[in-house]
């Protein structure tokens, strides 16, 4: 990589940084306050307690992210392909969440609302390379604080902005092995403690473009398992995918360009080729589940006293043709949104059930906040997350409430992009575009949000709207404005040779 294309994409990074602290209503709103007074920073929205001295339920809470990972690919959600064999044992074995909704549809704001319980919009790492401000009471800390030794390692090294609060911090890049190896080079030869948080971040299906990366083990072993004919497969992707309808006789078009890092793109000229996009997804997400597999051995193997809980979830999903779109940075449709979501226990203690209630990313915060034994204080905003633990348990008292999601800011495509924000019920979905034509979806009669209804009358319609207008405006008061930091050069060059800087990441 050339000095000028590096300085290019950390340009267009501070961009955004530079463009919207000037004027924050692209994101917030025309009336957001950007800071305290006298360039203070604002108060951490959510503050926490640990009292100590009660042992907890959990010796150990494992976090494993797989990014880019749709719902709807996993076989344990109903996909007719086997790519996730190791994550559906622990389905089995374990609570899975059917409905589970990602807060934004970007890999670091994402993470931060995994590990903070605010929106992006809150908290205000609202793109990647942008870092937790020092006053940040994440999950992390709130485990140092209970006593438990932290540590992430992370499939890309943007993410450490992230992860900050860790005891311990590593990234290994390309391939999730090498964090699953580093991780248990720190379990069995630098870990002082057999209580612990640890995070484990694995990339691989964000991959799926570079051909070069296809791991074929994983690809063999989904032709191997696969119980449907070549043309079977495109007919279920035209249906799953609501794949853009060709014209007999005209050139194939799916309506859609697969970026590549440096604007270069693949087209996409038939069935097939199609089908090895899709290939490679799930082949890197097999991939990625076997890694899974072999840092739950690892852990397991060492044998330590008590039980470990394990949560795994993604990021954000991806388009793969939906809406004729490849990626997921610039779209909240539910194909970007709706991630896997599983809590298991080593020891098999939590009953394998399914739970079809619609959950959040930001309900992660104080989940995890029951299991250090924590206080939270500030928890009683609109936008607030809930503990699972009721539902995970079987318990009455959850109460189900609408989710919140945002895109990113796209001002390094386009100075003058629309923000975009949408509120979904169990039924309904609202996607507000500041400024652009609005969307409203019947979620149960269209699932795959093809017919927008919002020319519709509808009282539904309308609550949704102000509902999620009201969540915005208390964002703007409560929210924490935009970072002026730059992006480290390093982080901003591995976001390039990523392939970051386009509307599909």
């Amino acid at each position: 990589m050339t000095r000028a294309k590096t300085a290019l994409t950390l340009i267009l990074y501070v961009l955004v940084v530079a463009i919207l602290g000037g004027s924050l209503w692209v994101l917030l709103g025309p009336d957001a306050d950007t800071g305290s007074a006298a360039g203070q920073p604002r108060p951490w929205p959510v503050g926490f307690e640990v009292s100590g001295g009660q042992e907890p339920e959990y010796e150990r809470v494992v976090l494993v992210t797989i990014d880019t990972l749709r719902a709807d690919h996993c076989s344990g959600y109903g996909y007719r392909r086997e790519t996730t064999p190791f994550l559906d044992s622990l389905i089995r074995k374990g609570v899975v969440f059917d409905r589970t909704v990602a807060s934004v549809s970007h890999t670091a704001p994402s993470h931060a609302t995994m590990l903070t319980g605010l929106a992006p919009v809150e908290h205000g790492v609202v793109v990647n390379g942008l870092s937790l401000p020092d006053e940040a009471r994440d999950a992390a800390s709130m485990f140092s604080a209970a006593g438990f030794e932290t540590a992430a390692f992370l499939n890309v090294k943007f993410l450490s902005g992230v992860s900050r609060f860790f005891d311990v911090t590593g990234s290994a890049v390309i391939q999730g092995e090498r964090v699953v190896r580093m991780a248990d080079i720190w379990l069995k030869e630098k870990r002082r403690s057999d209580r612990f948080f640890l995070w484990v971040h694995l990339y691989d299906p964000h991959h799926w473009k570079h051909d070069d990366r296809t791991p074929a083990k994983e690809l063999e072993e989904l032709y191997s398992s696969d119980v449907m004919e070549r043309s079977e497969l495109y007919e279920y992707y035209e249906d799953l995918h609501a794949l853009k309808q060709q014209v007999p006789g005209e050139p194939y078009d799916l309506g859609w360009t697969v970026e590549i890092k440096d604007s270069h793109t693949i087209p996409t000229r038939d069935r097939n080729a199609y089908l090895d996009f899709v290939d490679a997804y799930d082949a890197h997400i097999r991939y990625a589940d076997n890694q899974l597999k072999g840092l739950y051995e690892d852990i397991e193997g060492l044998g330590l006293p008590g039980k470990t809980l394990w949560i795994v979830t993604s990021d954000h999903g991806e388009g793969m043709g939906s809406h004729e779109v490849a990626g997921h940075g610039g779209r909240i449709y539910q194909e970007q949104l709706l991630v896997p979501l599983v809590f298991h226990a080593s020891d098999g203690s939590l009953d394998g059930r399914r739970i079809d209630r619609l959950v959040q990313h930001i309900d992660l915060f104080p989940t995890l906040a029951e299991v250090a034994g924590a206080t939270l204080s500030g928890m009683d905003r609109t936008m607030s997350g809930a503990s699972l633990w009721p539902l995970i348990r079987g318990e009455p008292g959850w109460k189900e409430r609408p989710a919140f999601s945002q895109r990113r800011p796209m001002q390094d495509i386009d100075p003058a992009a629309e923000a975009i924000s949408a509120l979904q019920t169990p039924t309904h979905k609202y996607i507000l575009h500041e400024p652009g034509e609005d969307e409203f979806f019947d979620l149960e009669a269209d699932p795959l949000e093809l017919h927008n209804l919002i020319e519709s009358s509808s009282a539904t319609r309308d609550s949704l709207r102000r509902a999620l207008e009201g969540r915005l405006a208390e964002a703007r008061a409560l929210g924490r404005g935009m970072p002026t930091e730059e992006i480290r050069e390093e982080w901003a060059a591995e976001l390039h040779a990523l392939g970051y800087g386009g509307e599909e990441n």
